[in-house]
């Protein structure tokens, strides 16, 4: 009989301290993640630290993202996420997707990959996309290379599911787990579920996107505000402004000008 296996992402936050991987990591995102590990046979983290691991491998906290906007992004060690990834023993069995997909040709596979992520592991992943037992989930992924084969989910569902944009993909997956035995294995029913599902729902309401800039202008934007302004205050104030900062960063630039 055949498992399921669950491979996804990691997460920001994390506790600091050695655990297991599927404890390290925290967040409303991967409380999800943590329910959904729960109905399938086996759970796997794409690591930007430590590439493909086991759900039940400790691993050690770190700072390392392969999004473009976190203050621990890959790009500004001079490093380019592919690169990075393929160097990280990726072709080894144990840390390797396409490896470890081609191991258990019988079991099926449902992955999660940000478009971020994607792009990073897009020389382990390709030659396995189309592989049947594969059921990639990544709706805000565009281009030629991957949209054939991902699942053409949507996040409208938020409409019907609830959750945001960083949880809607591990919800709607979640929810096709529940109602497997109504959508089934076959890709183009699936596609016709979630199609059907959000039939006449509006589009997802994006927010405008932040204006990004540089420390210093953060720096200088937070003395001008008031360095003693209560820091949720100082947060909330910067995004109302329309500019990019998430709380790693602030929490960084802020403890730098107060040293």
């Amino acid at each position: 009989m055949s498992k399921i296996h669950f491979i996804t992402i990691c997460a920001s936050n994390k506790y600091q301290k050695p655990l297991p991987a599927i404890d390290i990591y925290k967040g409303g995102y991967w409380g999800v993640v943590k329910e959904i590990s729960q109905m399938v046979d086996y759970t796997w983290i794409l690591s930007a630290k430590y590439g493909v691991i086991s759900s039940n491998q400790v691993i050690k906290p770190y700072k390392l993202s392969f999004k473009p906007d976190s203050p621990d992004y890959i790009g500004h060690k001079g490093l380019k996420p592919s690169a990075y990834w393929d160097s990280i023993n990726c072709y080894n069995e144990d840390s390797s997707i396409h490896n470890l997909i081609n191991k258990y040709p019988q079991d099926k596979f449902i992955m999660y990959a940000s478009f971020s992520y994607i792009k990073a592991i897009k020389n382990d992943i390709l030659p396995i996309i189309n592989h049947p037992n594969l059921y990639l989930f990544s709706p805000d992924t565009k281009g030629k290379l991957f949209t054939p084969h991902i699942l053409k989910t949507s996040l409208k569902v938020k409409n019907i599911l609830g959750g945001n944009k960083i949880n809607i993909t591990a919800i709607t997956i979640k929810h096709f787990l529940e109602n497997i035995n109504t959508i089934g294995w076959d890709k183009k029913n699936i596609n016709k579920y979630f199609k059907n599902m959000v039939k006449g729902e509006p589009e997802y309401d994006y927010k405008p996107a932040k204006e990004k800039v540089n420390d210093n202008f953060i720096k200088q934007l937070i003395l001008d505000i008031g360095i003693t302004t209560p820091k949720t205050t100082l947060l909330k104030e910067i995004s109302k402004r329309g500019y990019a900062c998430g709380p790693n960063r602030f929490h960084r630039i802020l403890n730098q000008l107060k040293s």
